[in-house]
This record gives C-alpha cells, structure tokens and sequence, in this order.
C-alpha cells in the first residue's frame, strides 16, 4: 500500500512521542503519527501512558490530585482483583 510507504515506524512514533517533538512536527507528520497510533495497539498503548505519567507529574507538581482519579484506581484494582 502507499501509505505505508510514508507511515512512520513504531520506533519513530515512540521517539518523536517520548521526546515531546510531536507538537513541534509539520501537520502532515502529526496525521500520520495520529494514523499510526489509531492502528497500532502498542503505539496507541504507550502514548496513554506518557500521558498519564505527564498527568502524574503535573498533580504532583501543584500537590492537587486529579478529582475521581485514586478512586477510579481502586475500582480497577479490585475488579482486576476479583478475577483473579
């Protein structure tokens, strides 16, 4: 396919994400990284994650705790849990 061809690679999604330079690329490079995080479950995996690390820092930073979020934690953990 064509598009493959202009598809960024794994490797290169997580470096331009892990490095912050996702907002500084061309619109054209963000589609495609867009692309590629929509269709790859690892990818798409590792950005939420940046995220909510990022998230993390900053509720540490102004020590405010997102609202909901330990409870929403807790809930996950015992459901996870509970099928254990």
């Amino acid at each position: 396919m064509i598009i493959d061809k202009f598809m960024p690679s794994c490797r290169e999604v997580t470096q331009k994400l892990a490095e912050g330079e996702f907002e500084t690329l061309p619109w054209h490079h963000r589609m495609l990284v867009r692309m590629h995080l929509a269709m790859c479950e690892h990818c798409g995996r590792f950005a939420r994650q940046l995220g909510l690390i990022s998230q993390a820092l900053r509720n540490i930073w102004t020590g405010k705790p997102a609202p909901g979020t330990l409870d929403a934690v807790k809930r996950r953990l015992l459901t996870r849990l509970r099928k254990v």
